[in-house]
């Protein structure tokens, strides 16, 4: 009974106090209104949906270095990178400043689908759908930059290393020569260096014979140093090979194939944000709570009054 008559006159007390409650509803109403059309900025929203993939050509010596950079969170990472972009929209003579919370990119949950999906604001819907264009165009061109990049540092490598081997196996081949030389041997056992660094490793039926009539410890001298020569010369190769796929590769690399886009940027056809039904929503509940409060601690003082 004492319940229902607490809640009787809880009752009593909202209804008394409805025209405050109303009023402040209309007022934080009023108020949520007036921000969302006239104060907060509209923002246009265009979408697209990039596939990002690494795996869909087989490029070689340098499939790892593509593998590396072309990936989905490796994309996403960088069309969200604010320097980059904000200098991106600066050389493309737009005066919008750039910000991470305009730019949402998304990896897709499935990794087998390499996609993102790709979400920019704007102050109008041309600017949104012109300015993630540009966006990924210049994520497409720093992607290929970055691995050209690497594939420069590689070719450089390979050829230091093609260039150090050739020079080892000159050396080498010098010391065997001096052997043959100071021993007084017959010349036809003198290895010969031709252009490029190539060399002539291959022993003829002649020279195995005059080499089998020298002491043991000069033949055996003589048989490591070919064989430093046999293998410094296939992993001269090997090198030469290397650097040649690279330094192909390097003239022909393309982002294109690897960076795929699904769906184009769109067009809004209506602002994103703000969201001016949900603003009015929340100032609808912020109204009748604030009045409500106010109502009850009206009552409440005026119950301490009495009191007192």
């Amino acid at each position: 009974m004492e319940e229902t008559i607490e809640l009787r006159e809880l009752i009593e007390i909202v209804w008394k106090g409805k025209a405050i409650i109303a009023i402040c509803t209309v007022v934080c109403m009023l108020l949520a209104g007036i921000v969302s059309w006239f104060v907060l900025e509209e923002k246009y929203e265009s979408k697209a949906v990039v596939q990002v993939a690494s795996g869909i050509q087989d490029t070689g010596i340098i499939s790892n270095y593509i593998a590396a950079e072309f990936t989905p969170s490796i994309y996403a990472q960088r069309i969200q990178n604010k320097p980059i972009m904000k200098q991106a929209l600066k050389d493309a003579d737009i005066k919008d400043v750039y910000s991470e919370k305009n730019m949402v990119a998304t990896v897709d949950a499935d990794p087998a689908k390499n996609l993102v999906e790709l979400k920019y604001k704007a102050k109008s819907a041309q600017d949104a759908q012109q300015q993630l264009q540009i966006l990924m165009d210049v994520t497409k061109q720093k992607m290929n930059e970055s691995v050209q990049a690497t594939l420069k540092e590689l070719e450089t490598t390979y050829k230091t290393e093609s260039v150090s081997l050739s020079k080892e196996i000159e050396n080498i081949i010098e010391q065997y020569n001096k052997i043959i030389k100071d021993n007084k041997l017959p010349e036809i056992l003198i290895l010969q260096t031709v252009l490029n660094s190539e060399i002539v490793l291959n022993i003829s039926d002649d020279q195995t014979t005059t080499l089998s009539n020298v002491n043991g410890d000069l033949q055996n001298q003589l048989l490591q140093l070919q064989a430093q020569i046999n293998t410094k010369s296939v992993e001269y190769q090997k090198t030469l090979a290397n650097y040649q796929s690279v330094k192909t590769g390097l003239d022909s690399f393309k982002p294109d194939p690897f960076i795929r886009v699904i769906a184009e940027p769109t067009l809004a056809e209506k602002s994103a944000s703000p969201n001016k039904l949900l603003n009015l929503a929340i100032g609808l509940v912020i109204g009748m709570m604030f009045g409500v409060g106010t109502v009850f601690f009206r009552q409440y003082w005026k119950n301490s009054s009495i009191k007192k």
